[in-house]
């Protein structure tokens, strides 16, 4: 019968049936799944959060924009919300538009798996241009064109969670994937770290996103069985692809109210990770290499208690419930960020990190689970790929929001309040994350 059919018998590049039954996935298996997640965090928040401020600030200078009777202080972080903007921007579009083109096709390789490799092929290509440019104009080119790339892997490999994943196992899955996430970013920041400071070894560094990329990729295309579509869809490509990022907010209003839930908590640890090397650099007035090391030391510490976080707060929430814990995460997250506006020194910094680490490593640990449980299964690449929305639109308002403010504020270096009051909105978005997930009920969609 279809649906007891199992992988091919190709030892890799494996394919399931499209109806295959789910079977219990072992923690090795897990890991392998889950690898693809390392290395987006490897690549993405030491790029984001350390090597594209020092190459925007190399590459830029301060000024002053003038429009009409205002006149806009434009220094390194409005610079870097610009290139942050547009990268984000391609992500909105893109992602889900390949995760509802993956739902439908029929490669015989699978559904998911070639679109996997594209991306990977052009995000080692892309990310080792960045390593090499020598201006800002530069720099914002080959960041879109490895946006485009990576969101082309990211969409369709979103979708193999509830493609491989039994409904019992979602939560630890969950668990796994926070968790590769978490040690992906410290492994990150310390490898980074480690060339940058010392030895200042922009290059270097960056040369070594796409090796991660590369390792991980080959891990999930070859180590992962993928899902072979064989019947034609009811819906045409054209039609997939148009209605990628729309979803049926009236029969998936859970989905709806926990993506804005999502949106406004994303935008908390974004806003922090973006602008905390220029906030230690600016605030304490440090080198480039000392603001690596305190920014790096910052965030890993923030993301050292949330990866310990996350397995065990992926089990507690299949026993009280997976809201709960996300409104415990906001909860924590205010109280840190508002901690964080009145930190006198870098100890205190350090510590009031700790508290946004518990409520990140808790957000993330059933966050996965959590979307999972709300959505369509026949259409769960288009749907992942929309929950990239949030994500990318995290970074799309809250990078152009808080860039110019904190200049503003700062007045040409003459301050660095403009980073307090970054706090200060933190906070809010952490309070409204709450607010808009109160709407959400825990059910389970087939």
């Amino acid at each position: 019968m279809a649906g007891m059919l199992q992988a091919s018998e190709r030892r890799f590049l494996r394919t399931l049936h499209e109806s295959a039954v789910r079977t219990h996935l072992t923690w090795p298996s897990m890991l392998v799944l889950s690898a693809f997640w390392f290395a987006i965090a490897y690549v993405m928040q030491p790029l984001g959060g350390t090597i594209i401020p020092l190459l925007v600030d190399r590459f830029t200078d301060p000024m002053t924009i003038h429009l009409g009777p205002f006149a806009i202080a434009a220094d390194v972080n409005t610079y870097v919300a610009a290139l942050d903007t547009v990268g984000a921007a391609f992500a909105i579009v893109w992602q889900p538009a390949i995760g509802a083109i993956s739902d439908n096709s029929r490669f015989a390789l699978g559904r998911r798996r070639p679109f996997i490799a594209i991306g990977v092929i052009g995000d080692v290509i892309f990310l080792t241009l960045i390593a090499f440019v020598t201006s800002f104009w530069g720099l914002l080119l080959a960041y879109v064109f490895f946006q485009i790339a990576s969101n082309t892997a990211q969409g369709p490999y979103q979708g193999m969670l509830p493609d491989q994943v039994p409904q019992d196992q979602r939560g630890e899955a969950s668990g796994y994937y926070g968790l590769m996430n978490m040690v992906g970013t410290i492994v990150g920041f310390l490898v980074v770290g480690a060339l940058l400071i010392p030895t200042h070894h922009v290059r270097l560094a960056i040369l070594t996103l796409p090796v991660v990329i590369a390792v991980a990729g080959a891990l999930v295309i070859f180590g992962v069985p993928d899902r072979r579509r064989t019947s034609a869809s009811d819906q045409r490509l054209h039609r997939s692809v148009l209605l990628s990022v729309a979803i049926d907010a009236k029969r998936y209003r859970d989905f709806a109210w926990l993506m804005v839930s999502r949106l406004f908590f994303l935008m908390a640890p974004v806003a922090i990770g973006t602008y905390a090397f220029n906030f230690i650099r600016f605030t304490f007035n440090y080198s480039e290499g000392k603001a690596s090391l305190y920014s790096s030391a910052l965030q890993a510490t923030i993301l050292v208690l949330a990866a310990v976080l996350c397995m065990t707060a992926g089990f507690l929430a299949e026993r009280y419930g997976k809201k709960r814990l996300i409104t415990a995460a906001c909860l924590i997250g205010a109280v840190g960020s508002t901690l964080l506006i009145f930190a006198p020194s870098l100890p205190w910094i350090l510590g009031f990190g700790l508290i946004v680490g518990i409520s990140l490593g808790t957000f993330l640990s059933v966050d996965w689970a959590f979307m999972t449980d709300l959505i369509p299964k026949a259409e769960a690449g288009r749907y992942m790929g929309v929950s990239n929305i949030a994500t990318a639109s995290a970074g799309l308002i809250a990078r152009p929001l808080l860039g110019p403010i904190i200049d503003a504020f700062n007045n040409n270096r003459t301050s660095a309040v403009g980073y307090r009051v970054m706090f200060g909105i933190v906070t809010g978005f952490f309070l409204i994350a709450l607010l808009t997930l109160q709407p959400v009920r825990e059910i389970k969609v087939e």
